[in-house]
């Protein structure tokens, strides 16, 4: 809850003190606080957002000399460059917001907590799924960038609406002895009893943008948080008379009482409309103002205007309804009673920053003078065309002279005149010169430079930088800028606001099961986090709350090559091994910030692994050491094979050599025997030879 501290006006604080320990008067504090904020506003807003939506319309401004009878029959071309560049600006929007399938990034205070991881991730697909399907988000979202760049400010009112209807069901009656059936006194039909039920019509949460007209509060507040700091803040509500008497017989469900307090119709007729609000008529465009009533006679289809009161006295906040400032609807309550999250369920954001201001400026405040002058250059031109293609003329006075068919000026007609060489005088006008254009041109370089827009028209005037595609580009870089800079503007001080009170309502006031179903398993709780259901107290952590959208989102094109390129340079500094890895991070961290994003952990992760990829992972590592043990094995039997190979080889070897030893050994032998039986013989044949003496 936003804790700022707002000053209490003058008014209310004598009422507060004059009533001291009693009950204060509430409708007395009602009315005061809207009479206050209502004349201030009237004083010196008034008048700005009626030309600020005249400037949106392309209309000349209730008091501009186009609308008096001095130029009736004057060129009165309004040059719709205020409503052309509010239009870039919601085109530039859809293209930044509409771009990502996420619309929010939601994450949590303590990201060391897997329940707060889990929270943070299914009311992340809560609001996702909420804002696609029963939040017309691009309708409400284009229409704030609208209401901030037009008014200056855009306003929006968060609620949970929850609607049943009473409906009557017939079920067969139980004998609460037996806990059996029981039937007719046929024995054959079934008993049956009628049982009441609330039907529950519905049950979601809402956004609706609010007109800044029908907000109060006090133009002393914070100027940075003019909502939550304010001491009061009136939502005014137009309805119908008969919504107005059906809230008044409705029964509250918890005390059984009516919602509203009953009022005569003369009460409720004190409500209508009795004045004209001119911002209303301006936004109407010439049409008649839908919820102004001034008839006497209360019809159901009639609009009265009841208030919404949030009034902080005593350090509470206290809100109830009155019937415009005459009437209590409703006894005050404090405001967590009302709406449970404890806020006031009310933002307010801007476009353009103006320090100490409740109120900022729009677009066209800032373009009036320009879009003005804009306007009259172009009309006196289109004045002098006109003279110099359609002649005036002088006539004399009480000449016979035909003046329809000389006004007419008809190719080809006749003007009747008793004497045309002195009755008659043509008025020449020289044609316009180049200047007229040439300060058309330099106002909308003036134009376009204040508000952010980058023109075509703009390059004969640069030709120095626009001759190449570069200088192209360079010349739209600070148009990007600025519209980029009113972008981020709009959506840190309301989108982030709205997204974080709508994660408020789903903490407190979410329970249909099917969404929560659906929630969950986009956010895949059981595998991420183990966890099955969605219960309030998973719900119910702290959160933050960014947008995805950076600066540099206006051009997809040129968003997707800066974050392809951006990821391409986080690659190579990962991949490089000299690089400590604090100095990784800080690089990595430097680089998406300079791409737009606050952080990466969008897109490499918060440090948390998902329990699935690190069960898998897990296997993996087991399955890569079981596959190394195996490798180990094989190796460790291949050394085996070796060295048994090795050693037969080296057996095989040695017994081969011993083969041969025993080969050589029996050459031997047989030569030594062969050579001892030649010997012999050869003795034998010598002794045969000395007659039978031996020989030594």
């Amino acid at each position: 809850m936003y804790q700022v501290a707002g000053p209490t006006p003058p008014d209310l604080a004598k009422r507060e003190a004059a009533a001291g320990s009693g009950s204060p008067d509430w409708l007395s504090i009602a009315s005061e606080a809207y009479q206050q904020s209502t004349s201030y506003l009237d004083s010196n807003l008034r008048g700005e957002w009626v030309k600020a939506l005249y400037a949106f319309q392309s209309r000349h401004a209730p008091d501009s000399k186009y609308n008096t009878d001095a130029f009736r029959h004057r060129s009165k071309i309004y040059r719709p460059k205020t409503r052309t560049l509010i239009r870039k600006i919601e085109a530039a929007a859809c293209a930044a917001f509409f771009s990502n399938v996420d619309v929010l990034d939601a994450r949590a205070v303590n990201e060391g907590d897997p329940k707060q991881l889990a929270s943070a991730q299914v009311l992340k697909a809560l609001v996702q799924y909420r804002l696609t399907k029963t939040i017309p988000w691009f309708m409400i979202l284009m229409g704030g960038f609208q209401d901030a760049s037009t008014m200056g400010a855009v306003c929006s009112y968060q609620y949970w609406r929850y609607r049943t209807e009473r409906q009557t069901a017939y079920v067969q009656d139980i004998d609460p002895d037996t806990g059996q059936g029981l039937y007719e006194e046929d024995g054959q039909k079934p008993k049956m009893r009628a049982v009441k039920h609330d039907k529950v019509l519905e049950d979601r949460p809402c956004i609706e943008l609010q007109p800044l007209e029908n907000i109060r509060i006090d133009p002393a507040a914070d100027w940075m948080d003019p909502i939550h700091s304010s001491p009061f803040v009136i939502r005014m509500v137009p309805m119908y008379v008969y919504d107005v008497k059906e809230m008044m017989e409705t029964e509250d469900d918890k005390t059984g009482q009516p919602k509203w307090k009953k009022a005569s119709d003369a009460v409720i007729r004190s409500a209508l409309t009795r004045g004209l609000d001119a911002t209303r008529m301006a936004r109407q465009n010439r049409r008649e103002d839908p919820t102004s009533e001034s008839k006497v006679s209360l019809a159901d289809f009639d609009i009265v205007w009841v208030h919404e009161n949030f009034v902080r006295r005593k350090g509470k906040e206290w809100v109830y309804w009155t019937l415009g400032t005459e009437f209590m609807l409703t006894e005050p309550k404090e405001l967590k009673e009302v709406y449970f999250h404890g806020m006031r369920p009310l933002e307010m954001g801007c476009a353009i920053i103006e320090t100490h201001r409740a109120y900022k400026s729009g677009i066209p405040q800032l373009v009036e003078g320009i879009q003005r002058e804009s306007n009259e250059v172009v009309n006196q031109r289109l004045d002098n065309v006109k003279l110099v293609l359609n002649k005036h003329y002088i006539v004399k006075r009480g000449a016979q002279v035909d003046l329809r068919s000389l006004v007419r000026n008809v190719p080809g007609g006749i003007t009747m005149a008793t004497n045309p060489e002195s009755d008659v005088k043509e008025m020449t006008f020289n044609d316009v010169t180049s200047s007229s254009y040439q300060e058309q041109n330099l106002l909308n370089l003036d134009f376009d430079g204040i508000g952010g827009d980058f023109n075509p028209a703009q390059v004969p005037h640069n030709r120095k930088g626009a001759d190449t595609v570069r200088g192209m580009q360079m010349m739209g870089a600070g148009a990007s800028q600025m519209t980029e800079y009113l972008l981020r503007t709009v959506t840190v001080t309301w989108v982030e606001r709205v997204l974080y009170q709508l994660i408020k309502l789903e903490q407190e006031y979410e329970t249909d099961q099917v969404v929560l179903a659906i929630a969950a398993e986009k956010a895949q709780l059981l595998q991420r986090y183990g966890v099955d259901k969605v219960t309030d107290e998973l719900l119910n952590h702290e959160l933050t709350i960014t947008v995805n959208v950076g600066m540099g989102a206006t051009d997809p094109n040129a968003k997707l090559s800066k974050l392809i390129s951006g990821l391409n340079e986080i690659g190579q500094i990962m991949a490089n091994q000299a690089m400590p890895p604090q100095m990784k991070s800080e690089a990595v961290k430097e680089i998406f910030g300079l791409l737009g994003y606050p952080d990466a952990k969008r897109f490499l992760g918060d440090g948390q692994k998902d329990p699935q990829v690190a069960q898998l992972e897990q296997q993996l590592q087991q399955a890569q050491q079981v596959i190394q043990q195996l490798q180990q094995q094989i190796k460790n039997k291949a050394m085996d094979h070796d060295a048994k190979v090795k050693t037969a080889a080296i057996n095989a070897d040695s017994h081969r050599e011993v083969a041969l030893g025993r080969l050589a050994t029996e050459r031997e032998k047989q030569q030594h025997q062969t050579a001892q039986f030649v010997i012999s013989q050869l003795l034998d044949r010598i002794n045969k030879a000395n007659g039978g003496k031996q020989t030594a």
